[in-house]
């Protein structure tokens, strides 16, 4: 080791002219021997060695103080889910108990609207019809009877359309579409030539939705099948 140590210092310039030198003209307390040299090369190594020891235990320290933060992070978020856990629950019912009550307080009361607009509809077809059946005997009548009763009519119509429409209360298209069971419901059956089979021929009673949800099924008459023919 001595031996490779002065051959190192020999090769270097900046050692070399130091370490060629007559020694007697060197001051005592600055003279260094490779003895000491190596001897403070091999005591930096040692207090190197035992610094890195220290600095792989402080990490082996740090991992675990990680490791056990993480560990109880872990916990805490356990214990806090266990706790939420039935406050969570609660919500849920008290959202879809309150949910379920809100629908049905808009069905009662578009159920009443729909029943309203029927009866409605049914007085407007009865004027009109009348309208038809008096002929010229209606100037017999107050003038403008007959027609403001059938605007009277319309205009309530088209007010309670306007509501329903605001809440999002659609009519179900029925006539001449193919019979769809999660929307209506066939009563009865008829033959058409001018409709396939399976096909609405005609709306019993009409039928609504709510944002995509049916509040009340279409009651229609559809198109029997013809003998002899397959589905």
């Amino acid at each position: 080791m001595l031996s490779t140590l002065r051959q190192w210092l020999l090769e270097s310039e900046q050692w070399r002219h130091a370490l060629l030198a007559p020694q007697e003209n060197v001051d005592a307390a600055a003279r260094v021997d490779l003895h000491t040299l190596l001897s403070e090369l091999i005591a930096l190594k040692q207090e190197v060695r035992l610094e890195a020891r220290g600095t792989k235990t402080a990490r082996q320290d740090l991992d675990r103080a990680i490791d056990e933060f993480h560990e109880g992070i872990e916990e805490v978020s356990a214990q806090t889910q266990k706790l939420f856990d039935p406050l969570l629950r609660e919500r849920d019912r008290l959202r879809d108990g309150l949910n379920s009550q809100m629908d049905s307080q808009l069905r009662s009361w578009v159920e009443v609207l729909l029943d309203l607009r029927e009866a409605l509809s049914r007085g407007e077809e009865t004027s009109r019809q009348a309208a038809r059946r008096v002929g010229w005997r209606r100037w017999l009548l107050p003038r403008g009877l007959l027609e403001g009763l059938h605007e009277g009519y319309m205009l309530g119509l088209r007010r309670i359309d306007a509501i329903l429409e605001a809440r999002g209360v659609r009519p179900i298209e029925c006539l001449g579409k193919p019979v769809d069971p999660e929307q209506m419901r066939v009563v009865d059956l008829v033959r058409r030539d001018d409709l396939p089979a399976g096909h609405v021929a005609e709306v019993v009673r009409a039928g609504y939705t709510c944002d995509s949800k049916v509040i009340r099924y279409a009651e229609v008459r559809a198109v029997a099948r013809q003998e002899g023919e397959t589905a």
